[in-house]
Order: C-alpha cells, then structure tokens, then sequence
C-alpha cells in the first residue's frame, strides 16, 4: 500500500493549470458621496479577484473612504440585508466586506469571489469620490476552448447543457470545489457527479486524478472509511468528516476514471484502497447482510429534512460492489469472483427483508417505517428490482406525499440514473426539464445547491442567504444530455 507521501505527490503531479479571463462590468464609473450606491453587473457568474480604483473628483479627500462592498450570485441575494441572516453555518461565508481607504489609490482585493452582481455602498467620505478601473479576473482550469455545444432539437435542453456546464466550469479550480462561494473544499459526493460531467464536456484528466490522489492521502477513521472531504489551501488537510455513503461513491469514481480513461497505472494505485473501503463496509451489515446504524455513523444521500438513509445506504453499498466487480473483471483481477457472489447474496438478502411484497415497496423498520424515494431509487441503482416491477415502483412514488422527495440535484441525479437504467428516456428528459428547467426559467446563470419548485426559500442551513447558488453536484444534466442524446 502506498503511503500518504506518494499520493500527495501523484496530486500533485497533476496539479491543473488555472486559465484567467478579464470582465467588465457594464459601469466604468462612479461619483458619489456618502450613501450613495452602485450596482455592478458582470453579465455571467465569475469566480475570481475584484479591482478597481478611486480618486477625488474636485478636492482632495482629507480622511480615510469607508466602503461596503458586497458580492452576489443573483439579485435575490444581493437585496438580502445580510444583517438579518440566521442561519447555522458562518455567517462569514456572506460576501460582503468593509473597507477603508486612505488615499486614493487602485484596489485589488486579496480574497477570492463568486458572483455576477458587485455592489459598492459608500459609507464615509468627507469629500464626494469618484470610482473607476473596475475590473474582475476569473479563474477557471476547464478549458472552455475544447467545449462543444449539445446542439439538441430542444431549445430548454440547450440552455440548460449551457448553464450546467458553466456551474462545472466555474467550480474547476485547481481541484473540483463542491460551492466556489462557500464550502470551497473537495467532497466525494461532488467529485464524483463532476467528473462524469467533466468526461463529457471539458475532459481535464488531471484534474480527476488529482482530486482522487487527495483523497487517498486522507486519514482513514477507526473503521477504515477515508475522509469525505479534504482541504488543500494553505496546506494539505483530510476533513473529520467520515460519510459511509460518500466513502463508497469513492470506489465508484476510480470505476468511473478507469472506464472512461483504461488507465492502469491509477488503478493499481487505488485499487487496495478501494478493497479496503467495501471489506470495512462489510462490517457494518446485520446477520441478514443488511446495513445498520453505528456509533458516529453517518449517510449523507440527500439533504431533505427528516429522511432516514439506512435503505439508500443498502443500495449505495450494492451499487458498488457492481461496480467494483465490473472494474475486477475488466482487469482479470482473480477476486471478481468473490465479488460476484456477494453481490448475489447481498441482493437476494435486501429483497428479502426490505421489500414489502404487498405493498410493492421497500421499507425498513431501521428508518422506522418511512418511505422515501431515495430508498426506492437506490435499491433500483443497486440492482434489487429490475423492469418492469422497477419501471412501476419509481413512477409510483415520484411527486408521491407519501413518499420523502428529493431535494437537492445531487439525489435528482440518480433518480435521473435510475431512471436511464430502466430505459425511461422520456421520464428522464421530462424529469431533468422540470427541475433544471425550473431554475434556468428562474433566470440562473448556474445551477444550485438545493431547489425545491415550491419552496424557493428552502434552505438546509435555515437560511436561504447562506445557500450555494453555484454547487458542483447540479452540473450533471450536461452529462446525460450528451452521453445518453436526451
């Protein structure tokens, strides 16, 4: 096995190359005195650093400028008044900053922004000023050069492969951020549903196998689980966070790399701690083979209020003993056969206990009797049901009141899969229409953490100001609209 060194040495090895573009806004510039405002619009989302420059207008300014200067992803968010936010993540995760400003002078601010709209308040001033020279320089390491356009026959779908695209781009920096705005960090769940994407549109390869050389480095926890996220900035760090899922969809990525990629050289580098990942997963199934919960434990699946993960997680767990058994067999690795037959087992043990045969559902006593359509989602993913019992079951519980739904497009992604598993071509294009395409009809430049049709304010965090409106894990319809023609 090797060792935290090498990995850290192999990311960075396949460190990506940054490419930096200029905006300008749609104002050059700005007189004005205390109180007085501007709005500056970008014209696109941008990921970057801020600068411009200010100067007296007729007398010299005899004391320091105080300005307010906040940043936003739409206008929602820029008519919020950040004062009232009462969220439960940081409140310095808002963009807003207070400066002064001595002497006239050009500003370049040293922190880095997600936004399209910049909007300049000035506070203080003795003297009326005058601002100009503004400027922003993106950063990107997608290169948006080799981008093609989807071209379908529908013009939604254009437009939404359009701004699904541009959140990938704009959170491909020098590894795949989950929110360029907030969080900043790598996470497994995000990785994986970016990489997919970036296969279909982008292509960057370092990038990939950087972000999974980082997560190789990481500091397993006492089961064996790799961290669920780590940080690079200003230094290497592996997060504490230990998500049971997300370890899992770990496994996947290296499947997915390998499958669009043949690279050997990174799977024989991965692949014991892929082994490893699965064999201290085997530790947590009942004698039934079924998932239970454990001390610290924790599933991520989605962020919809309430919802018990113990069945997605079953499903999750066959999902990637699939996988990983058809990456096995791919490579002639002589354990494929050890994989197959637990697969067997695994499944004919979730369908014993967890479906409900006169219901037609699954349910488990271990997420005390709820019904949710993430269990019925990755139970299918997993390979439990099949056709057309399959085909019924997931049309019966989507929109479903019964049934705990979706609320992120990270899990809409796999209803997507599921749904393209099942060969439900048309479900899947209506299905990603509704729910992209509600959004985009929203006017989003990209796409967002968390979208509830009739719950705009819904937030995860209790505060929609805090939410992501740039996330990684909502970029995916690019992904099926070009692999599977949608």
């Amino acid at each position: 096995m090797k060792d935290k060194d090498y990995f850290l040495s192999k990311a960075q090895d396949n460190f990506p190359e940054l490419k930096f573009s200029v905006l300008t806004p749609d104002i050059t510039e700005f007189i004005g005195s205390n109180g007085d405002s501007i709005l500056l619009d970008l014209g696109e989302h941008a990921v970057g650093h801020f600068s411009f420059a200010f100067d007296k207008v007729n007398v010299f300014v005899d004391a320091p400028v105080r300005l307010v200067i906040k940043f936003g992803e739409d206008m929602r968010e820029m008519n919020n008044d950040f004062s009232q936010y009462n969220g439960v993540l940081s409140k310095t995760w808002l963009q807003e900053e207070i400066i002064n400003l001595d002497f006239p002078q050009k500003i370049t601010m040293p922190r880095r922004y997600a936004c399209r709209y910049i909007k300049i308040t000035v506070e203080r001033t003795t003297r009326p000023i005058r601002l100009f020279g503004f400027s922003f320089r993106a950063s990107t390491s997608a290169d948006v050069s080799v981008l093609k356009s989807a071209n379908t026959q529908d013009a939604l779908l254009n437009k939404i492969d359009l701004v699904a695209t541009n959140t990938l781009k704009e959170c491909m920096q020098t590894f795949f951020e989950d929110g360029p705005k907030r969080d900043r960090r790598l996470w497994i769940g995000d990785l994986r549903l970016e990489a997919l994407t970036n296969y279909y549109t982008f292509n960057n390869l370092d990038i990939v196998k950087r972000c999974l050389y980082l997560f190789a480095a990481g500091e397993c926890n006492e089961l064996g689980f790799l961290p669920s996220f780590v940080y690079e900035t200003p230094y290497y760090h592996s997060g504490a966070t230990h998500i049971e899922d997300y370890e899992l969809l770990f496994v996947v990525s290296v499947c997915d790399y390998f499958e669009h990629t043949g690279d050997m050289d990174v799977v024989n580098d991965l692949l014991g701690i892929c082994k490893s990942q699965l064999e201290s997963f085997r530790a947590t199934p009942d004698k039934n083979l079924i998932a239970t919960k454990q001390d610290g434990w924790f599933a991520f699946i989605d962020w919809c209020p309430g919802l018990e993960c113990v069945t997605a997680l079953q499903g999750v767990y066959l999902y990637t003993l699939e996988r990983l058994g058809e990456l096995l067999k791919a490579i002639g690795d002589e354990e494929y056969e050890k994989y197959s037959a637990l697969i067997s087992e695994v499944r004919s043990a979730s369908k014993k206990n967890l479906y409900d045969e006169t219901k037609k559902v699954f349910v488990n006593s271990s997420d005390n009797g709820q019904l949710s359509v993430h269990s019925q989602v990755w139970m299918i993913l997993g390979g439990v049901i099949t056709g057309e019992e399959a085909k019924k079951l997931l049309l019966s519980c989507l929109d479903n009141k019964a049934f705990k739904q979706p609320v992120t497009p990270y899990m809409r992604h796999y209803v997507i899969e599921a749904m393209l598993k099942l060969g439900m071509k048309d479900e899947a294009v209506q299905y990603l229409k509704k729910f992209w395409g509600g959004m985009v009809e929203l006017g989003a430049d990209t796409f967002w953490e968390a979208y509830i049709p009739d719950d705009l304010d819904f937030s995860p965090y209790n505060d929609r100001m805090i939410n992501s409106l740039c996330h990684a894990w909502s970029c995916t319809p690019s992904y099926f609209i070009r692999k599977y023609g949608l």
